[in-house]
């Protein structure tokens, strides 16, 4: 028996503790998209939890709305970018960073929320940390990640975050300088489609596409 397939074989025979995770912080916009994110999961059969995590900027009445689509809530104080512009998109885009604490999980996905899920995507939780799909040859996208939970990893991150640079100000670009050596998803599971004009062709999604924002 091939080494990837006693590993796999090991991974299924052990349960491990999964869940797909979005962050919601700073503002309520993507209230709506957490919410067709979650229920897109679900309608894919994903036997997996559903974690998002959120600060206070987030109302009760979101947070009920969230819930029933399928979100198990979490509060989490947000964290700053160092090196971002103060009022800027992506001051406290560092607040991801939190889904490292999740040690209650063995192994996450994080998800933006502003995806939709077209097909099961269970089976890429096979992927060790830290897996993304690239963004061009060498960098990768963070909007998906695997993951594994750990205090001593976030600890790092945080040490770390004072003093590596982003190319972009933001988690992405921190995140590509801390993990130099990274596991590549299929582009499927993060395509970007661009409506660009007014035309059925321009519309339709292709086969094959996993999530798509």
């Amino acid at each position: 028996m091939s080494q990837a397939r006693l590993a796999k074989l090991n991974y299924t025979t052990y349960h491990q503790r999964e869940a797909y995770v979005t962050v919601l912080h700073s503002s309520e916009a993507y209230v709506c998209g957490a919410i067709a994110l979650a229920q897109s999961i679900i309608q894919k059969n994903s036997s997996r939890d559903l974690v998002l995590l959120h600060d206070k900027s987030i109302s009760g009445k979101s947070l009920r709305s969230l819930r029933v689509a399928g979100w198990k809530n979490k509060w989490i104080s947000r964290i700053r970018s160092p090196f971002a512009k103060k009022d800027s998109y992506n001051e406290w885009n560092y607040s991801k960073l939190r889904v490292w604490q999740l040690i209650e999980y063995d192994k996450i996905i994080f998800i933006d929320s502003d995806l939709l899920v077209l097909k099961n995507i269970d089976e890429f939780f096979f992927y060790p940390e830290l897996s993304a799909a690239g963004n061009d040859k060498v960098l990768f996208n963070s909007r998906v990640m695997v993951i594994e939970p750990s205090l001593c990893k976030f600890e790092d991150l945080m040490l770390k975050s004072f003093k590596v640079s982003s190319y972009n100000g933001g988690d992405q670009g921190f995140l590509n300088e801390v993990f130099t050596w990274w596991h590549r998803l299929p582009e499927r599971i993060n395509h970007l489609k661009v409506f660009s004009k007014q035309d059925d062709k321009e519309h339709q999604v292709g086969d094959g596409l996993y999530a798509i924002h």
